[in-house]
């Protein structure tokens, strides 16, 4: 279950899922983010009632409003960026919504070297969710990353056939609860 947990030393709240540990305890991250990864052991899946697997993990992203004619085009702008730099091949927005003013979301297929290694590719589905912060100039990308494995051969074929696995349906629900619930506790954070 998702609850709302402080990030940036406080300064903002957003839902973060259980069993997701801040990968700050354990490597550098930038200032400008805040990464949870997926430290839940086999089995517990169920445990924790959100749908979600062993190997997602979120990341929380504050980042210079980009100049775009539209939401949606900052949203593609943001997506664009992080297929780059996940070394993408192939990026696939499966999905799109509009949630509000200044809030996108998207689900994004994308063909992704594997971490740490340059030859080996695997599928990476990207919830991305965007809200725009006009006041600050600041745009805010909450993502979810769900690797599909060889592993995961029927997710791979549902993807194939334009199909959101469950998994996906879930991670694309928890990055619409982060955008939507996402909170500015104190706008110095921004100075």
């Amino acid at each position: 279950m998702a609850s709302t947990t402080p990030l940036y030393g406080g300064a903002i709240t957003t839902v973060i899922p259980g069993g997701f540990l801040d990968a700050s305890l354990v490597r550098e991250v930038p200032d400008t983010q805040e990464v949870y990864v997926n430290s839940r052991q086999a089995g517990e899946e169920s445990t924790f009632g959100d749908g979600l697997g062993l190997n997602e993990s979120v990341i929380v992203d504050l980042l210079q409003q980009v100049d775009a004619r539209d939401d949606r085009a900052a949203l593609d702008v943001h997506i664009e960026e992080i297929a780059s730099l996940n070394q993408a091949d192939s990026l696939h927005v499966q999905q799109h919504e509009t949630l509000g003013p200044h809030t996108q979301v998207c689900v994004c297929v994308e063909d992704a070297l594997k971490w740490g290694k340059r030859s080996e590719k695997e599928t990476v589905v990207v919830c991305t969710g965007l809200l725009r912060l006009p006041d600050v100039q600041t745009d805010v990308v909450c993502s979810v990353n769900v690797p599909v494995t060889a592993e995961q051969p029927e997710e791979l074929a549902q993807l194939q056939r334009g199909e959101l696995p469950a998994r996906v349906l879930a991670a694309f629900a928890l990055v619409k609860r982060m955008v939507t619930e996402f909170t500015v506790v104190d706008k110095s954070l921004f100075a």
